[in-house]
């Protein structure tokens, strides 16, 4: 995998062709936190955004966006997993740059935020969906309610068995690309450390729901991304206590 550090986006690469889904890292030393934007760009450069970032770093995303190649003004699609500042902040600025007619996806209550704050005018998507952004992209939205927040949901990229965890499976650190070795330990010490999966009962559901899937590499949006213990991942969550 290629290392990101700091405040800037590379190209991820590995055995599998993901040639076109990049990932802008940004991490903020005084927490000890990355917060992770997923770009996944179509043959014809049309750009897909998963968590838009805080709306103060866009100028940032949209001048990496820019030296990997790739035009801000194509982003078509864009996937808040949830209503928090770091998951859908930079949408006004994205809805200005862009000259494609943008589509917003997120859960139901998330859509009445985005719409009513940004007139974003943002789909509402099933639990279970799953909506084509382009060929070879298949997205999968799976509700996490009460996981994080009352709105949350994750995304499966169906065809590269990926999963866009948001706030699940998260690590303090950068951004160091994607972790082959056991990380079990720093994702249970995230969530000790800040408390922030406030309900067993609904995180078992959720982790039930994500294994349904066979998933090759989980990008949460915050910490490196993981491979090669996916399932020990789920289960070891699945036996947290609080």
């Amino acid at each position: 995998a290629v290392i990101c550090l700091g405040t800037f986006m590379v190209k991820m690469k590995r055995q599998q062709n993901l040639e076109n889904l990049y990932v802008n890292s940004i991490f903020i030393d005084k927490i000890g936190l990355s917060f992770n934007q997923f770009i996944v760009v179509s043959k014809d450069e049309k750009i897909t955004i998963i968590e838009t970032g805080f709306r103060n770093d866009f100028a940032a995303l949209s001048e990496n966006i820019a030296s990997m190649g790739l035009n801000p003004e194509n982003i078509d699609n864009v996937i808040v997993p949830h209503f928090e500042a770091d998951e859908m902040g930079a949408l006004p600025e994205i809805l200005n740059v862009s000259k494609q007619k943008v589509k917003v996806y997120a859960h139901p209550i998330c859509t009445f935020g985005l719409n009513d704050i940004f007139n974003a005018r943002a789909k509402p998507v099933k639990d279970n969906e799953i909506i084509s952004v382009f060929e070879g992209c298949s997205l999968k939205f799976i509700y996490t309610k009460h996981v994080h927040q009352w709105d949350s949901l994750v995304v499966y990229w169906i065809e590269q068995k990926i999963l866009f965890s948001s706030d699940l499976f998260i690590q303090k650190g950068e951004f160091t690309g994607i972790n082959n070795e056991n990380c079990i330990t720093e994702i249970i010490a995230s969530i000790h450390k800040d408390n922030y999966l406030p309900s067993h009962n609904h995180l078992n559901h959720a982790l039930d729901k994500i294994k349904e899937n066979k998933i090759d590499i989980i990008f949460p949006m915050h910490g490196s991304g993981l491979s090669n213990h996916i399932d020990f991942y789920i289960d070891s969550l699945k036996e947290l206590t609080f």
